[in-house]
């Protein structure tokens, strides 16, 4: 490295003095520039190999060299002048008093790169982050759908009435009007790990107190499970946006976000198919028991799997920003009032719009499938199964929908 140092030394001197002298084979040699004896190298300045040291050119240790600054052999480095980025040194040219700067205000970089929020890079972790997060949303999913797919069985062997089994799917809906803003809060001062951590906890809990309501006289059991997965659901359903945003680059946000919502479509897509499958209409009240029970076991476990990888999986932000915003970011001071960015955004009009359009198609859809089966039994009895077909058809269509969309938005960034 020694050597290889001294030779682009004198090939930058070399070059330099060609530039600068017309070419005379009989002119004498340049007088050599003094040095000043004051002025030495210190070991800890770290040259870069875009930089050219010339031998008359010291580096104090409070100045630091930008790689796009070359030193000229006629410029001299004074220990109390440092070089801006964008000050270029040049034979000609003088330094300004505006170039100066005491050593006592220059910032030494920090020894771990822990906090250098200047490298933007993406995490590997983030692809098991928002793949996790998507399982447990589809498993969360599933449980809404579940009972509303197989709407005449659950009424038969609960002793209930159509409407009673509706409850158990809008109750997900009645839940997440109030605990929308207050949840939106807690991500906020929470953050993403702890929230994620929450959503999958009570979700998880949720399966297994319904593993207790296997009696046709325990409907409350089965209601109060219902209950806490649809506050669970409120955890999930505001973070993609977040996940997205903190994991993930500039040109893959959308696509994360498309991502992320494509697991509780893909849960509410197998609790239209695998419900009817597994429970199948039966009159005999200790067989139907035993199949719902099959299907409360397997999802219990599986939402206990993912309770286990959120634990071990996420993480509250990936050690480097990706993204220039994300960078930003962390040097913000998140604003202190929590109201007024609500207020701000229902002051908008585009913000309006999207509202009613969203909310629109969002309860159309919710509304279709939590009645679809009494649509379809009324009409076609014993068809359990299509009807699950039908709900698993409009749903998967929503699912391209979402992954094309988003990767058009990533590419197009047309996103009126």
């Amino acid at each position: 490295m020694v050597n290889e140092g001294r030779n682009l030394e004198e090939r930058d001197g070399t070059l330099e003095q060609q530039s600068a002298t017309p070419v005379d084979a009989s002119a004498p040699a340049p007088p050599a520039i003094p040095t000043d004896p004051s002025i030495s190298t210190h070991p800890s300045v770290l040259a870069h190999p875009s930089v050219s040291a010339h031998p008359s050119v010291s580096a104090h240790p409070s100045v630091s060299a930008h790689p796009s600054v070359s030193a000229h052999p006629s410029v001299s480095a004074h220990p109390s002048v440092s070089f801006h980025p964008s000050v270029s040194a040049n034979p000609s040219g003088s330094a300004f008093p505006s170039t100066f700067a005491h050593p006592g205000d220059l910032t030494q970089p920090s020894s771990s790169g822990r906090e250098d929020l200047s490298t933007i890079k993406v995490s590997r972790r983030r692809w098991a982050v928002v793949l996790v997060f998507s399982c447990y949303s589809m498993c969360n999913a599933f449980q809404w759908i579940q009972y509303g797919s197989i709407n005449n069985i659950f009424k038969y062997f609960y002793g209930v009435s159509a409407f009673a089994i509706d409850w158990l799917s809008m109750v997900y809906m009645l839940t997440y009007i109030p605990l929308l803003l207050p949840v939106a809060w807690l991500l906020e001062k929470f953050g993403l790990r702890n929230i994620a951590l929450m959503g999958s906890a009570l979700n998880c809990l949720g399966a297994w107190v319904k593993l207790g309501s296997l009696k046709p006289h325990l409907f409350p059991v089965t209601v109060l499970g219902q209950v806490i997965c649809s506050v669970a659901q409120v955890f999930i359903l505001g973070m993609p946006s977040r996940i997205a945003s903190v994991w993930f680059g500039a040109n893959e946000v959308s696509t994360a976000c498309s991502i992320a919502v494509f697991g509780n479509q893909v849960g509410i897509a197998i609790g239209f198919l695998v419900p009817p499958v597994l429970v199948p209409n039966s009159k005999d009240k200790d067989k139907l028991a035993y199949h719902i029970s099959i299907m409360f076991y397997i999802i219990a476990a599986v939402a206990t799997l993912l309770f286990i990888l959120v634990i071990i999986v996420f993480k509250e932000k990936p050690k480097h920003p990706p993204s220039r915003a994300q960078s930003l970011s962390y040097s913000l001071v998140p604003e202190t009032s929590y109201l007024n960015p609500i207020i701000r955004l229902f002051k908008n009009l585009n913000f309006k719009l999207l509202i009613i359009t969203y909310g629109l198609n969002t309860g159309a859809f919710y509304a279709l499938s939590t009645l679809l089966n009494r649509m379809v039994i009324l009409h076609f009895p014993g068809e359990e199964v299509n009807a699950g077909r039908i709900g698993l058809t409009i749903v998967i269509a929503g699912m391209f929908g979402a992954m094309i969309s988003g990767i058009w938005l990533d590419r197009s960034k047309t996103y009126k």
